[in-house]
């Protein structure tokens, strides 16, 4: 997607091209190997209820990107050296300009690959980045607490707490009951977060946004920095794999 774009709701005539298949489509793509286009399906899928040429343009720009780039997929490679479940939680603070809703995102790695990741618009208004940043927190320990559980029945013992890397402190340090004042208004059902850091489930570890791989999750980036992350996720060209 371009770095920056502000789609708004159809105002001229909705286009007739298939727009709800083609992404019905991508989604499917995205889900089972391209991670990388999660953020752009998410914010597509926003405008189907009326596209116009301006949505149906964009869409395609994502096919053209997926063509571009056939050859690319996730890799599997398990390292022995990683822990067994690490994950990355982030939010761009209002970003859309016509409700300045947030946006969460989230990537979880099970022994140093890509296994579950999540682009999802907030439901409410946050305040504040911090405040932006903790409902996407609470969305990964959710999964995080999941992951932990459904790899455990597989016989692959997590061991606790799992760590989740967070590039905002104020966010942190609401987690752990630090800053309880700002957090006062915050719905009830996020502060599940601080029960888990608590009981030693999760541990959150502060990290830069130049490191951050669920940025990719939850906006549009430069061509670098896009780059960059994809091949952090272990997005690889399958030609190269085979060489």
């Amino acid at each position: 997607m371009e770095k920056g774009l502000q789609l708004t709701q159809g105002t001229s005539e909705p286009t007739e091209a298939p727009y709800r298949e083609l992404l019905g489509s991508l989604m499917y793509v995205m889900m089972a190997t391209r991670p990388d286009i999660c953020f752009s399906v998410g914010y597509l899928g926003r405008y189907q209820q009326h596209p116009d040429s301006s949505h149906w343009t964009a869409l395609k720009r994502v096919v053209r990107y997926l063509k571009g780039t056939m050859q690319t997929s996730l890799r599997f490679i398990r390292d022995e050296k990683t822990d067994p479940l690490v994950g990355f939680a982030d939010a761009d603070w209002a970003t859309d300009q016509q409700d300045r809703k947030s946006v969460s995102g989230y990537v979880f790695q099970v022994f140093g690959n890509v296994i579950s990741w999540s682009s999802k618009k907030q439901q409410t208004v946050a305040t504040s980045s911090s405040e932006a940043e903790y409902v996407a927190l609470g969305a990964g320990v959710t999964e995080a607490v999941w992951l932990a559980g459904l790899l455990d029945d597989l016989g692959i013992p997590t061991a606790l707490p799992v760590t989740i890397y967070e590039d905002n402190r104020g966010c942190i340090g609401m987690a752990r009951n630090l800053e309880s004042k700002r957090a006062k208004h915050i719905d009830i059902k996020h502060h599940f977060i601080r029960d888990h850091v608590a009981a030693g489930n999760i541990n959150l570890e502060p990290i830069g946004t130049e490191n951050q791989l669920a940025d990719i999750f939850t906006k549009s980036l430069d061509v670098g920095r896009f780059q960059r992350l994809r091949q952090i996720l272990g997005l690889q060209d399958r030609e190269g794999v085979k060489k």
